[in-house]
């Protein structure tokens, strides 16, 4: 039976770049940005409707949460081959008390986390909005997008809630493995870093193909396309996706007393990860307890 891998993040934490350097192992070739497994995200619209033959417009949220799982398990099956799927939602259970992302032909999640003080940036131009509105998002237990009831989008509501509670509905939900997989660790040791998050999910790859994978997705190439092609996943006009993906970026950019805001909401769950020391350790252990 084909087995769902779960790329799980918080927006704007690395997700892609990690679907990136997958498709290249796999291919042996640079990847399409713009044909990363799209039909494949966790909350897309179509491929709800088509596996269940069902309008989610007609759904109210509840039942959506319902029947998502299902779809989930349907596209498994019809894969007929390992499939790795992108999720922004947190993890959370619907009204039967299921699990809203499907876990029954799951193997694993990769759950791709980066310093919160980071992401608020990158999701603050992502959105197009102001650096206080990313930071009050990401303190927010109740955020959750695509609700709007004016127009329809091409995906699901998805409730992110903050990015403490995020990181840790992930990593302490005990429906399926996880193995987390820090953003600053795929900047500072690329190749070691994500053989071993592709190992975690049943995927062998060699130290020289991994390699030549993340040369294939560096930040300038990825970069590069998206200037020529443009990328579907870009929501702001006068920004890029792949913008900057530097380390610590937030000390040139985000106001002081925000990432003192971020501090005080995501203290223990950053201590945990080693983002409140320079170079600070962490593992599954730390995380737990910091939390």
């Amino acid at each position: 039976m084909a087995r769902t891998v779960w790329l799980a993040s918080y927006p704007k934490s690395g997700n892609t770049w990690l679907r990136a350097v997958h498709e290249a192992v796999v291919t042996g070739s640079e990847p399409d940005i713009n044909d990363l497994g799209h039909n494949h995200i966790a909350a897309a619209r179509w491929a709800f409707d088509v596996n269940l033959g069902l309008r989610s417009s007609d759904m109210t949220r509840e039942e959506l949460d319902l029947l998502r799982p299902w779809a989930d398990a349907v596209l498994a099956e019809r894969a007929g081959t390992d499939i790795w799927r992108k999720a922004h939602d947190a993890f959370s259970l619907g009204p039967t008390g299921e699990p809203v992302i499907g876990t029954s032909t799951a193997r694993i999640a990769l759950y791709v986390v980066r310093d919160p003080r980071d992401v608020a940036v990158s999701l603050a131009h992502h959105a197009g909005q102001t650096m206080s509105w990313a930071v009050r998002a990401m303190c927010d237990p109740d955020w959750t997008v695509s609700t709007g009831s004016q127009v329809l989008g091409p995906q699901l509501p998805q409730r992110f809630g903050t990015w403490s509670e995020h990181v840790l509905s992930w990593t302490k939900q005990e429906w399926l493995p996880v193995h987390v997989v820090r953003y600053e660790d795929c900047v500072a040791r690329p190749v070691e870093t994500f053989r071993r998050a592709l190992a975690a999910a049943g995927l062998r790859a060699s130290q020289e193909d991994v390699a030549l994978a993340v040369e294939r997705c560096s930040w300038q190439r990825l970069r590069r396309q998206e200037e020529e092609s443009g990328f579907r996943e870009r929501t702001a006009e006068g920004t890029y996706f792949f913008r900057r993906g530097q380390v610590g970026a937030w000390q040139e950019e985000l106001p002081v007393p925000l990432a003192e805001q971020l501090v005080e909401h995501h203290g223990p769950v950053m201590a945990g990860l080693g983002y409140l020391e320079p170079g600070g350790d962490w593992s599954p252990a730390t995380l737990i307890a910091g939390a």
